[in-house]
């Protein structure tokens, strides 16, 4: 037994600052002095943290929500910039389905639960992030923002354990904190158990720094978008298109 501790902590002591907060709860219950560790991952999140403020502090990126306001009634017209720009040239076939999608379609506003700590400055070259977003599709949470606000605490909150993941945010939250996994694409529905009754979407989205305010996320971490499909059977899951940045800036 005293060998295999000894093995454990030289383990542990590889892996100081990468060791989860839930392998530590493990060995801490099978006995095991974890405090070390646990004060050495407690400095990693807070140099993390720290350095999140400080890229936000520096590099501000406000978005105007309101300026949308014209565009959310619909059906909204199809001769105006904000449709054209969304929507699009038509396709050859199926004008008339294409055109009741963007013209039909709702704004909804996506979170951006979680991202690259370079999403947060502006862009260095071209390319995208892999990102953990939210959007609800429901009217009364679509463009929600205090709603959201709320959400994203409180699955951040999680994803640093400062507070107790229910059962059914485990897995977004698993995604959050394992985010740069790029084989990971789980989507799904987010529990009720914070959802307030919000028929909301999560799932991993490549966001592209063109498709960003100044190219980089805004300091609400929301972007909004128009959701072409709304889901009429289970297993299906809703599809949203960008508005261009130059709408809400």
């Amino acid at each position: 037994m005293g060998f295999l501790k000894n093995q454990m902590m030289k383990q542990l002591e590889a892996a100081k600052v990468s060791v989860s907060e839930e392998r530590l709860d493990e060995l801490e219950a099978q006995g095991y002095d974890v405090s070390e560790y646990r004060n050495a991952l407690n400095a990693k999140k807070a140099e993390q943290e720290e350095k999140v403020r400080t890229l936000r502090g520096n590099h501000q990126n406000p978005t105007d929500l309101k300026k949308l306001e014209p565009y959310v009634e619909t059906p909204r017209s199809t001769e105006t910039p904000f449709f054209k720009a969304v929507a699009g040239k038509a396709p050859f076939f199926g004008k008339s389905k294409w055109r009741a999608r963007y013209s039909e379609g709702p704004i909804v506003y996506e979170a951006v639960l979680d991202c690259p700590d370079e999403a947060l400055a502006p862009p260095t070259d071209d390319g995208g992030y892999h990102c953990i977003t939210l959007y609800a599709i429901d009217s009364g949470h679509a463009r929600d923002e205090a709603w959201l606000q709320r959400v994203m605490t409180a699955l951040r909150d999680m994803r640093d354990w400062k507070r107790d993941t229910p059962e059914d945010c485990m897995e977004v939250v698993d995604m959050m904190r394992n985010k740069d996994n790029e084989g990971d694409w789980r989507s799904g529905w987010l529990g009720q158990s914070i959802a307030e009754g919000a028929q909301a979407y999560y799932h991993k989205a490549v966001v592209f720094q063109k498709d960003l305010p100044n190219g980089f996320i805004p300091d609400n971490y929301i972007l909004p978008k128009v959701c072409t499909s709304i889901p009429q059977k289970a297993g299906h899951v809703p599809l949203v298109s960008v508005i261009p940045p130059v709408f809400y800036m």
